[in-house]
C-alpha cells in the first residue's frame, strides 16, 4: 500500500436537492478518480449518508449510487474502512457482510504505513453535549431499534432525514464558538499525542483542521457538503487537499 485517502462528513440524502447534485458529483468524480489509482486505501470517518438505519430488505434508492462506486473499489480489493459518525447511530452489519467494508464503531486505532493513527469521528467530544450523550445511549439501545424496525420504510426513512437534518448546526456557531470547540478537539488530540499516537485524524465540525507539534499531526478532515475537503497519506506526509472534479487530482486544502 502506497497511499491511504481519508474523508468525512459528506451527508448523502439530506433536503438540500440542489447540493444534493453538486456534493454527488463531487463525490462520484472523487470515487471514479481513485478507481484509477493503484496500491491505495480508503479510510471514511463517518456520516458518510446523512443517516444509516439497517432495514433488513430495504436501502433508500438515492444512495445507490453511491453504494455501488465503493462496491467497483472493494472489487478491485480496494481496503475500505468506516469508522461510524453521530449519523450512523444503526449501522449494523451490511457494510461487513455485503461489501466488505471494515467497520468500526467509536474510537479506532491501528499504524498504517509505519505511523501510529487514532481516528474517532468527534461526535460528543465537546463538554456541552451532555444533551448529545444522552440521547446517544438512548438511540444505540437494541431495544429502541428493534422498535423502529416495525415502521414502515416509507415512514421510518422521511422521519429519520427529517431528524438528521434538525440534528445538523455546524454552520449556525458564531466564530468564537466555533474557534472554542475547535480548541477543545485540539487539546482532546494532544491527549492522544501523549499517549503515543503521532496521526490524530477526526471530523463531524465540518471544519477543515491541519495542526502539526514535530512529528505529530492532527487533522480534522473537514466536509463534502461545501469545502469538499479530504487528506491524504504516503507514509511520509499527511496532506490537506480539496477536491474539485473538473481536476484528475486535486490541490492542497488551508493549512494552519
Amino acid at each position: 500500500m502506497k497511499k491511504v485517502y481519508f474523508i468525512s462528513d459528506v451527508h448523502i440524502g439530506s433536503h438540500d436537492q440542489e447540493n444534493e447534485i453538486l456534493k454527488e458529483k463531487y463525490l462520484r468524480s472523487f470515487f471514479s478518480f481513485l478507481n484509477t489509482q493503484e496500491d491505495f486505501a480508503l479510510y471514511i470517518l463517518g456520516d458518510l449518508f446523512d443517516f444509516w438505519f439497517e432495514y433488513k430488505h430495504a436501502i433508500p434508492t438515492y444512495y445507490q449510487h453511491i453504494l455501488s462506486k465503493l462496491m467497483l473499489l472493494r472489487e478491485r480489493d480496494i481496503p475500505i474502512t468506516f469508522i461510524s459518525g453521530n449519523h450512523d447511530f444503526w449501522m449494523r452489519r451490511f457494510f461487513e457482510k455485503q461489501m466488505g467494508i471494515r467497520t468500526y464503531h467509536g474510537v479506532h486505532t491501528e499504524t498504517i504505513l509505519g505511523k501510529s493513527f487514532y481516528f474517532f469521528h468527534g461526535d460528543g467530544l465537546v463538554e456541552k453535549d451532555v444533551g448529545y450523550r444522552i440521547l446517544k445511549k438512548i438511540l444505540q439501545n437494541p431495544f429502541v431499534i428493534w422498535l423502529y424496525r416495525w415502521i414502515h420504510p416509507d415512514i421510518g426513512i422521511p422521519i429519520a432525514r427529517y431528524a438528521s437534518h434538525l440534528s445538523r448546526n455546524h454552520y449556525m456557531l458564531a466564530p468564537e464558538q466555533a474557534a472554542a470547540e475547535d480548541a477543545e478537539y485540539l487539546t482532546y488530540a494532544r491527549e492522544q499525542f501523549r499517549k503515543g499516537y503521532e496521526i490524530v485524524v477526526m471530523g463531524h465540525t465540518h471544519r477543515s483542521v491541519f495542526h502539526k507539534e514535530g512529528e505529530k499531526v492532527y487533522i480534522n478532515l473537514g466536509d463534502w457538503m461545501v469545502h469538499f475537503t479530504y487528506a491524504v497519506f504516503d507514509g511520509t506526509t499527511l496532506e490537506p487537499r480539496i477536491w474539485h472534479p473538473a481536476e484528475d487530482d486535486s490541490f492542497r486544502g488551508i493549512h494552519d
